[in-house]
Parts: C-alpha cells; sequence; structure tokens
C-alpha cells in the first residue's frame, strides 16, 4: 500500500515529525488507539468537575482561523473559565517563506492584542526555542483551529491525549471533501467537534470511521454575530469623495489543487481592471485566503506577489483587507468569491453574492447543505459575468435571487430554538463535565 507520494518532501517531514505511520494508516492500530484515547478524554473531562475555574486554551496560527471569537467573549463573561489563547507558527514543514510566515505570526499577535485577549506565545527567547505549552501553563481545555499538522507536534493533538479537547471547523463546511472534514485521524480523536447542522452531523457519521461520536450539533459560532440585532459594524472602507457601492473579491488559495482549482489565476487581472474601470461607481476590498499569498509566492515569486497585493493597496477606490470580515461583510453591498465556507458565511448577510466557477458541474463539488448555499449565489466564470453582475445586480438593482436567499435564511441559518451556538457550546462543557 502507497501511503505518500515519496516526492512530497513535506509529506515526509510531517510523517517523520509526527511519528505517525503505524497508528494512522494501519487499522487495527488506529482503531485501538482511537478507543483509547477517546477513554483518556472522558476520564480527562471527569476529572474536571467540581473544579472551580477551569484553564482554557485557544489554539491560534492564523487570524483567518479565529472562529470562536463569540466562544471566547461567552468564556470571559463567566467566571468558571479562564480563557487565553495560544499563539504558535504555522505550516513549519512546507518549505514556505520563513519572512512571511514570521510576519503572519506578528499579525496574529497583532489580532489578538487589538482585541484586548489574554495571549501566550511559547516560545523561549533564551534557548530560541518554541516550548511545550504544558511547560508554562495546565490547559483543563483545549480548542484546536485546525485539524491538520500545519505546526510542530507539540502542539497537536496527539500531545493532549489527557486534556479535554474541543474544536470548530475553520469554515462553514459545504464541498464535498467528507473526508478531507469528517475523517483525518484528529476529527476521530477530539474530544468535541462541534458542527453546524443536523446535516452536517449526518455526513460526519457516516464518513467518520469513529461514526461521529463525538460531534455536537450547535450551529457555527462564527456566524453567531450576524444573528446579534444590537452588533453595530465598524466601517472599515477607504473614505471616498463621493458614495459608491461596495464589492468585496474574496479568492480562495486553492491554485494548486488539482480537483478543485481556484480561478483567481484566470481572473486576477481583470478584476484590478474592473476597479479601475468602475472607480466612479463601486470601492472594491480584496480579502484574499490568508494561505493564497503563500502559495502565489511559491507560484509567481515574491516581487510579482507583493506587487499584485500592493495594486490593490494603492488604488483610490481599492483596498487590501487581511484579517476580519464580519464588519467587512456587513457593511458591503456584494461579494464576488470562490471559497466554500464563505459560500454560506455571506447568506447570513442576505445580500447579492456571485460564486466564481471553474466547471460546468460545479454544484457536485458541494455536499448536500452546500449545494443549497450555492444555489443561492449568481454564478460566473468570465470577465463578461462578473461585469453583468457589477452592472445589472449591484449598480442597478436588479436581484431576482433576493427571495431565494431569505427563504435559506429562515430555513437553515436561523436557530430555531433561540439559542446561539456560543450558548450551546458552554452547554455542552457543562454536560460533558458532570
Amino acid at each position: 500500500m502507497r501511503f505518500f507520494d515519496p516526492s512530497n518532501r513535506s509529506q515526509w517531514r510531517v510523517m517523520l515529525a509526527y511519528r505517525d505511520l503505524v497508528r494512522n494508516h494501519f487499522k487495527p492500530v488506529t482503531r485501538r488507539y482511537m478507543e483509547r484515547f477517546r477513554q483518556s478524554q472522558l476520564e480527562a473531562a471527569h476529572r474536571l468537575k467540581g473544579k472551580e475555574q477551569l484553564e482554557v486554551a485557544f489554539f491560534l496560527t492564523i487570524p483567518g482561523m479565529w472562529k470562536v471569537d463569540a466562544v471566547f467573549q461567552a468564556m470571559q463573561r463567566d467566571p468558571h473559565y479562564h480563557p487565553y489563547v495560544v499563539i504558535y507558527p504555522y505550516a513549519v514543514y512546507k518549505g514556505y517563506d520563513k519572512m512571511e510566515m514570521q510576519r503572519t505570526l506578528e499579525r496574529t499577535k497583532a489580532f489578538v492584542e487589538e482585541k484586548g485577549y489574554e495571549y501566550v506565545v511559547p516560545y523561549d527567547e533564551t534557548r530560541q526555542r518554541w516550548v511545550d505549552l504544558k511547560t508554562l501553563r495546565k490547559p483543563d481545555v483545549v480548542f484546536f483551529s485546525s485539524p491538520y499538522k500545519d505546526s510542530y507536534p507539540k502542539y497537536y493533538i496527539y500531545h493532549y491525549r489527557d486534556t479535554l479537547t474541543c474544536y470548530v471547523s475553520y469554515g462553514f463546511v459545504t464541498l464535498e471533501l467528507s473526508q478531507l472534514n469528517y475523517d483525518l485521524i484528529f476529527h476521530n480523536l477530539v474530544g468535541l467537534y462541534f458542527l453546524e447542522t443536523s446535516l452536517h452531523q449526518e455526513m460526519s457519521a457516516r464518513t467518520a470511521r469513529n461514526k461521529g461520536v463525538n460531534t455536537v450539533v450547535t450551529g457555527y459560532p462564527a456566524t453567531e454575530i450576524f444573528l446579534r440585532q444590537d452588533y453595530v459594524p465598524k466601517n472599515i472602507w477607504k473614505h471616498q469623495a463621493s458614495p459608491k457601492k461596495k464589492v468585496i473579491f474574496a479568492p480562495h488559495h486553492s491554485i494548486d489543487n488539482p480537483e478543485h482549482p481556484s480561478v483567481f489565476l484566470e481572473v486576477c487581472e481583470e478584476m484590478l481592471r474592473m476597479a479601475e474601470w468602475f472607480r466612479d461607481d463601486i470601492q472594491f476590498a480584496f480579502k484574499p485566503h490568508q494561505l493564497l499569498k503563500f502559495k502565489l509566492q511559491q507560484h509567481w515569486g515574491m516581487e510579482k506577489t507583493d506587487a499584485y497585493y500592493q495594486r490593490w493597496e494603492d488604488m483610490e477606490n481599492t483596498q487590501l483587507v487581511n484579517d476580519g470580515y464580519v464588519d467587512l461583510f456587513l457593511t458591503s453591498d456584494a461579494m464576488i468569491h470562490d471559497s466554500g465556507s464563505f459560500t454560506t458565511e455571506y447568506l447570513f448577510t442576505q445580500k447579492p453574492v456571485m460564486y466564481l466557477c471553474r466547471d460546468t458541474d460545479m454544484k457536485s463539488k458541494f455536499n448536500e447543505f452546500g449545494i443549497n448555499s450555492f444555489d443561492c449565489h449568481y454564478h460566473g466564470k468570465t470577465a463578461t459575468d462578473i461585469e453583468t453582475f457589477l452592472c445589472e445586480v449591484v449598480l442597478e438593482g436588479k436581484d431576482p435571487m433576493r427571495l431565494q436567499r431569505e427563504r435559506f435564511y429562515e430555513d437553515y441559518l436561523k436557530p430555531k430554538d433561540g439559542l446561539l451556538p456560543s450558548q450551546k457550546i458552554l452547554k455542552t462543557l457543562e454536560e460533558t463535565i458532570l
């Protein structure tokens, strides 16, 4: 059986670093390991019963993966919890540019500092090495922001067998990537996996080796803020001499994915051309996936990548948005994208949105929930399609899909029980510990 691509050096580096060949790739060993790991997680949860205050560590590498803000804030308000963020490096084995990785780390620190959250960076300046969090803090509960082996093993779930672990997906799952979303070794080991809807739980039960026994339907905390009637978004758009429509261009990073490649390389120059063409009527926010820059640096090189991003910064009616998107979404008029998660998340605003499609059978790329989200989008493949969307839908207000988006919101996104995702997550934690 061929487990690894011999030409993929980063894959081999990860396998060796995580000592992962046996426990992840031999079914009898994996099954026993998962069973014992889950029992250890439940025992860890029960040991917390009666503890006055729980130490809760939220692991984070990249600001764009921070999807638990509502949970963190709920814990800040509850004296039973002491939440803090753990910031550590991203993608140390993938051969990405080290300076860009350091800038990402600094941007993550600035992101957390701006929120005023307590955080720890487990780095020993004296020895110049990353250290085990357990030597600095003793977390009772750990929330992971990624299921991947994308940093040092000391920050992966293998190292937290005797700690109650939790996970909220870093994106609202819409694409038909069941194994990637529900059956990595991480998904089978994590103590509590909080899911968006009952449809997602059914997909987990069908796909995961553990049959989804660790899943709980709570709703998606990253979109909780869209449900709050009292939230007033900040206007983060560049000042304009006269009012203009505000459109987000949010390309995904998957330019190197042979099965579901992003269309960014085909439309990147066209989008800048349209920003120039519509400069009197529309302002654009370039909101790339945070991994896109890493990928472009490998594809284009540093100089061309930096120059492209700078062009979005420099034009009078354009801007680059690296971190956060809630205020951006709420103050925009429309969006153009090819992101799986945004396919549902932007629909919370009920505003018009276009999905950029590479394939005519694009719908087949989505799971059963995602198809409903995708059907609420205008679909584009060419620059002409994008221009038509901007002219007719954004500027002229011809929006025949408005009622369909509103029905989708009522049917799938609006909580039926009146409870917010963060409330359900804290309730589940308390029930697990008892």
